[in-house]
């Protein structure tokens, strides 16, 4: 059992660390948010009230189905591993979603608000979302629960 658990610990450090890589992305983003703020094409907020009450419900929406789906836990296959490695990725997109979504929306409504809130939503997100090691140990187990909930 001692080689299933260090095999699953060396999987899991290798994808934390390629799925810290989208949070740079992250940072792109603050920075090109930043720019186009300064510049000259920015103007007057735009107003599109009903457009961002949309896409802030499409992202809260993304981060609520992350959450279900967190709950839930990945289905059952051959390869254990790999399908936790493949559930993950899903959940960090799920909390990584909002904030493009706030990009674009604050370059149609021309405010920044709009991008930092949806920052906001994405880091809580990923608070909530990021699946831990001990998800991994109980995703990869042998006896893993039926109903796939968390590890008590």
């Amino acid at each position: 059992m001692t080689q299933d658990i260090e095999r699953i610990r060396v999987a899991y450090l290798a994808w934390v660390r390629t799925a810290m890589v989208p949070g740079l992305g992250l940072v792109v983003l603050i920075a090109a948010e930043q720019l186009a703020v300064r510049s000259e094409f920015w103007g007057a907020p735009g107003g599109e009230e009903p457009l961002r009450f949309i896409v802030w419900a499409i992202a809260t929406a993304g981060v609520a189905m992350g959450r279900t789906l967190k709950r839930r836990g990945p289905r059952s296959a051959p390869d254990k591993l790999a399908e936790a490695r493949s559930f993950s990725w899903k959940l960090v997109a799920l909390a990584f979603a909002p904030t493009p979504l706030g990009f674009a929306l604050s370059f149609l409504t021309r405010s920044p608000l709009d991008f930092f809130v949806m920052l906001l939503v994405s880091l809580v997100a990923f608070a909530m979302l990021f699946p831990t090691y001990a998800l991994w140990l109980d995703w990869n187990s042998p006896d893993a629960p039926v109903d796939g909930s968390e590890p008590s």
